[in-house]
């Protein structure tokens, strides 16, 4: 979700560039200034988490690059070029950064070493393509930083107070420790404020007393900061990680269940991927079984005894998604986008669950240019005719 009021998200494109020119012009004289009061702001990039390591650190590597293919989805229209563009990608090698005396930046999660040089190929943020972009140059006078004996995990990244940037860039990163076969951190440099940060940490074993709460403490520096890779920085999406998180969280036992259909809400906030015409789409899905839930009102283990039972989800895209590996081998998708413009994000997370039926539709109307800054803030308006032509050929396929 765009963090703008409802009013004002439909100028997020235009705010978002200026905000980031604006940024890359002030960001010289910001690290000027914040040598006045310990210059706690980076003054050098390491590009990579190898380069990094020759601040005083070691990188351990956990999987090596790997090309991804996938499947043509099943779609309306189709082909549609950003499927196309991702049948076949790469996924980055990643790995385990040991640094000594690293610190960590807060809210954004930037991750520094001893010789004052951040980290940009884990710590980039959303929409930058140049360092001087990242907005934690817009903020001079960091607080000092806490001192944290011993070692140090960071868990915390750019996105975490959202639920799929959550799940599926802060956990997946303990998964990659264990690839590398790094020892383990005494503590975990996490945010920890919210009831389901601590809900899903609770499942991967992590209690009070593993955690420095990021959202508290801001400023860190460790006697040794271990840094695992995010599974995918750049959001490829490998399926390890839908695999994992799926092998982590979901009980044994839970299984799909023949004709549990759900149709997850977005609610009635405009400018935010809602879907205007909800009341006759349940209207079209209702009579065929289906289910309106608000995952928003779940809890962590609601949502996923919802997902790993549900025989076919209809959903607009958006972050009640992320639990996609919950899903149970052989369920079905049919996600609903604005008109004419839609993104891979979740059909690459349905890559990861076995035998999963994916299918997209584009929303009717004068299309919303296919670009990220109008997709976030866009609404949907179902073309009713399509998506029942494709919900019942999906469930004849089921019978």
């Amino acid at each position: 979700m765009v963090r703008l009021s409802e009013g004002l998200r439909p100028f997020f494109g235009p705010l978002k560039r200026g905000y980031t020119a604006g940024t890359r012009a002030v960001s010289p004289a910001t690290v000027r200034l914040s040598k006045l009061r310990g210059g706690w702001l980076p003054t050098g990039v390491a590009m990579t988490m190898e380069d990094a390591a020759l601040d005083g650190g070691r990188f351990t590597l956990a999987r090596p690059e790997e090309v991804l293919r996938r499947d043509r989805p099943i779609g309306d229209p189709t082909p549609y070029w950003c499927f196309e563009e991702a049948l076949t990608e790469t996924a980055e090698r990643i790995g385990v950064l040991e640094l000594t005396r690293g610190r960590v930046l807060h809210p954004h999660a930037v991750v520094v070493t001893e010789r004052n040089r951040w980290l940009w190929e884990q710590c980039r943020y959303f929409g930058t393509t140049r360092p001087r972009e990242h907005p934690m140059f817009l903020h001079p006078f960091p607080p000092d930083p806490v001192d944290v004996p011993g070692r140090l995990g960071v868990l915390t990244s750019r996105g975490d107070a959202n639920y799929y940037h959550f799940l599926h860039d802060v956990l997946p990163r303990l998964s990659v420790l264990e690839q590398a076969g790094v020892e383990r951190p005494d503590r975990w440099y996490v945010p920890y404020s919210k009831g389901w940060q601590r809900d899903l940490l609770a499942v991967w074993g992590i209690g009070p007393d593993d955690v420095v709460n990021s959202s508290e403490v801001p400023h860190v520096r460790a006697e040794t900061l271990v840094v695992p890779s995010l599974a995918s920085i750049d959001e490829r999406n490998p399926p390890w990680v839908s695999e994992v998180i799926r092998e982590r969280m979901v009980p044994a036992g839970l299984q799909r269940v023949p004709g549990k259909h759900l149709y997850l809400t977005r609610g009635a906030a405009r400018n935010n991927r809602s879907v205007l015409n909800e009341t006759e789409v349940m209207a079209l899905l209702a009579p065929l079984g289906f289910e309106l839930v608000d995952t928003g009102v779940l809890s962590i283990d609601e949502q996923i005894s919802a997902f790993a039972e549900a025989d076919v989800i209809v959903a607009p895209h958006g972050a009640s998604l992320a639990n996609l590996p919950f899903c149970s081998p052989g369920s079905a998708l049919v996600e609903l986008f604005p008109s004419q413009c839609m993104f891979p994000d979740f059909w690459k997370v349905a890559c990861g669950v076995a035998g999963l039926d994916y299918r997209y539709l584009s929303g009717a109307g004068p299309a919303v240019p296919a670009t990220r800054a109008a997709f976030v803030v866009a609404d949907i308006t179902v073309d009713l005719p399509k998506l029942e032509a494709m919900v019942s050929d999906l469930l004849a396929a089921r019978q």
